[in-house]
């Protein structure tokens, strides 16, 4: 007979992300009808915001976890500072589980999977005292602000997380109103809008790109979180530095990455290619179709239309892969200005039918839907 696993709660867990809100929202409301607002106080809450949000988002998650670009060491020094003014754990810690939920996704395993309830995803899995190994980081544990981060974590946030504001809030004579909305506030906000990465992006939204996976588009989320809320499109290309893929999407941390780039701070940005997008889009829109051919009979027309698009696609993308492995090969001795040319054109020309053709196939599944 199975035993039932007997789950255990850290009581002092709990209790600190209680309390936290509570002070966060209803301390600083207190704060502010007894002593009013001066503008600094929502600027130092904004101000934190970022530079913790960005140290999770661009530190932790996508330079450290996925590694997704390089950065020079003073940038990572800057972003483990910043990490550990956001209370969510070491980087070594924050890594290791966020590496597991992509490895073991909606498994046992994962720490945080949404197959286990919305609570558990958004925070329950932080209460339960089941100690994590800290696994797969290696790569992480040889450098050494991620080393000295892990040595000094508490010290940090208190300094970067809780002094720094309160000194700052010193300044103009309200040390106190700076501990509310540039301490406990920012904390909250930072940790829920963290949170709902893992529980609100996995059970709510779009799957353009990866329809098997529980993780959604939900475009909203990114104005929280710098640009995390495309968390289909991550968990399909983890390693790309970009979450909102077109230029349009929301995405502050894939420009600041990018903006750096150009600094010679940030290098070798990692992005997936224009082809493999395309096709991951068209093999979603294809499962769609199976799976809604399993509901109702499709007429011989549209099915035949589907049919007909989807292959010529696939054809496509597989003479758009091979053109870029031709080319590549050639960029290694000699290219002259005809063949970039030539590949600019051919590239362009196969981005221009695919996207038409994706464009029909969705014209015709929506059509196909409405008759349900």
């Amino acid at each position: 007979m199975k035993e039932r696993r007997v789950r255990k709660y850290n009581l002092t867990v709990i209790i600190a992300l209680t309390i936290i809100p509570i002070i966060g929202i209803f301390g600083t409301l207190w704060y502010a009808v007894n002593n009013g607002v001066v503008w600094q106080e929502p600027v130092l809450l904004i101000f934190f915001w970022i530079f913790t949000g960005l140290g999770i988002t661009a530190g932790y998650h996508r330079l450290f976890s996925h590694r997704s670009y390089k950065a020079h060491p003073i940038l990572e020094w800057f972003l483990t500072f910043a990490g550990a003014a956001a209370l969510q754990n070491s980087t070594l810690k924050w890594c290791s589980d966020h590496r597991r939920h992509h490895n073991q996704l909606d498994t046992d395993k994962d720490p945080y999977s949404i197959t286990k309830g919305f609570f558990h995803a958004h925070i329950g899995w932080i209460f339960e005292d089941i100690p994590e190994p800290i696994d797969k980081v290696k790569d992480l544990e040889a450098k050494a602000a991620i080393r000295f981060q892990y040595k000094y974590y508490i010290p940090l946030f208190a300094v970067f997380g809780v002094l720094l504001p309160i000194a700052l809030g010193t300044i103009w004579g309200r040390p106190l109103g700076a501990l509310f909305w540039g301490v406990f506030l920012r904390i909250t906000l930072v940790h829920h809008f963290t949170y709902f990465i893992n529980s609100l992006c996995h059970y709510i939204g779009k799957k353009p790109y990866d329809h098997k996976s529980t993780s959604r588009d939900t475009w909203y989320i990114s104005f929280l979180t710098f640009g995390e809320g495309f968390h289909n499109y991550h968990h399909k290309f983890q390693w790309d530095y970009r979450n909102g893929v077109k230029w349009y999407n929301f995405d502050p941390s894939k420009w600041i990455i990018r903006v750096l780039s150009y600094l010679r701070v940030t290098y070798n940005l990692r992005k997936a290619p224009k082809y493999s997008i395309l096709k991951a889009q068209f093999e979603t829109i294809n499962q769609k179709f199976k799976k809604l051919s399993n509901k109702m009979k499709i007429d011989k027309n549209s099915y035949g239309k589907m049919n007909k698009i989807m292959n010529e696609a696939f054809e496509k993308l597989n003479s758009w892969k091979m053109l870029e492995k031709k080319y590549l090969k050639m960029k290694k001795y000699q290219v002259n200005k005809n063949q970039i040319l030539f590949y600019q054109q051919k590239k362009k020309i196969f981005e221009i039918e695919l996207k038409s053709s994706l464009s029909s196939l969705l014209i015709i599944l929506v059509n196909l839907k409405k008759t349900i």
